[in-house]
């Protein structure tokens, strides 16, 4: 298949149109946390992005699944890179945060394990009911079955998904749900990486269990996205030094970080290693305060905020229109033709997301913790 067609170009453009409009339009919305101390403000505008690029890469995979009947990875490099930058930008996140919150030498452990709950698990059971109500519509529990039944909803809750009674159960969601897995370990990680990076334990046994990590994640590549938390590293350690370059070689710097970011997008392979290398220099530069003119804007930084949202309902809404409605046949249109779904199922999602951010995230995120 060849690199630059027009298909994947012109879903490019698009992408980049729909950050544009909405960005704009958000401007005007007032969701924005009061308090920012502690923040990222190029953080908060790379998440808005990075989740409608995760929307557009499910968006092509959409119609694939209608016409050719099976749910897989795109052949051309840059749509399937909409979804692996993105997902893996997200891990650098996560390992950035939390990796700077273990640098304390005291850490409230209640207070980080009560704010991912607080976070994540809400609008999850929220988005779940939608997938349960939606296969028990397709599928129906029988005295032979319903032990099944009940695994599978032990398997929803624990975010490992999968099918009930050859229902492809995980499609609902254009299943995004496997994340929130990598997430979960790296949080239950922490508190052993805290007492390795606080020396808290003797230097030859920390350097065992180092070792032993690196050699299992390039043993087993299914596991090696774990990579990215700690590939996050550099960004919380050399986070000065990477602000003098850029004050100091700022026109290298464009230079370096706009080849290098067009050679991700375009050349290499998702969750490669070179990939996550390239991204982990990339993501070092932007929590420094690069923001490639744009990532600082207000309006993406409330796409930001309503990232989560947009990530977790964006699969729920293409299913619903494409499947449960079944606006339009997919198989007697031109890829062409359905383009022109996109922004007007972009901007569903993302006001369904403000909805969702709203009225299902907000209640539980600016609770006190004493409340709970």
């Amino acid at each position: 298949m060849t690199l630059f067609q027009s298909e994947a170009l012109l879903l490019l453009v698009l992408l980049c149109f729909s950050v544009t409009i909405f960005s704009l339009i958000f401007t005007k919305i007032n969701i924005l946390p009061e308090t920012n101390s502690g923040r990222t403000s190029t953080i908060d505008g790379l998440r808005g992005i990075l989740a409608l690029s995760v929307m557009t890469h499910h968006f092509y995979i959409t119609y694939i699944w209608k016409t050719v009947g099976e749910w897989k990875k795109p052949e051309n490099i840059l749509i399937d890179n909409f979804g692996g930058v993105a997902v893996s930008l997200f891990f650098l996140i996560t390992g950035y945060l939390f990796i700077s919150k273990i640098r304390k030498d005291e850490v409230s452990w209640k207070q980080i394990y009560i704010s991912r709950i607080k976070r994540i698990i809400p609008l999850y059971l929220f988005v779940f009911l939608f997938i349960l109500a939606i296969t028990l519509l397709n599928v129906q529990i029988t005295a032979s079955n319903y032990i099944e039944f009940l695994k599978w909803v032990s398997d929803w809750i624990l975010f490992k998904g999968g099918s009930f009674q050859n229902f492809e159960s995980g499609l609902v969601i254009a299943g995004v749900h496997w994340t929130l897995i990598y997430e979960w370990k790296f949080y239950f990680a922490l508190p052993l990486i805290f007492v390795i990076w606080q020396q808290k334990i003797p230097k030859w046994i920390s350097s065992i269990l180092v070792i032993a990590f690196m050699v299992y994640i390039f043993k087993h590549k299914s596991h090696h996205l774990y990579a990215l938390f700690f590939l996050a590293i550099p960004a919380v350690l050399y986070k000065d030094r990477f602000k003098q370059f850029m004050q100091t070689k700022p026109a290298i710097t464009h230079i370096v970080l706009g080849i290098l970011s067009i050679i991700v997008l375009f050349f290499t392979e998702a969750y490669s290693w070179f990939q996550m290398l390239s991204l982990a220099v990339i993501f070092s530069f932007i929590v420094s305060g690069y923001s490639f003119g744009i990532l600082n804007h207000k309006g993406l930084k409330v796409l930001g905020e309503i990232s989560y949202s947009i990530y977790l309902i964006h699969g729920l809404v293409l299913y619903t229109i494409f499947t449960v409605i079944n606006i339009v046949d997919l198989k007697t249109i031109s890829l062409e033709k359905y383009y022109s779904f996109f922004l007007p199922t972009a901007l569903l999602v993302t006001i369904v997301s403000l909805f969702t951010y709203k009225f299902i995230e907000c209640p539980f995120l600016r609770r006190p913790l004493k409340k709970l």
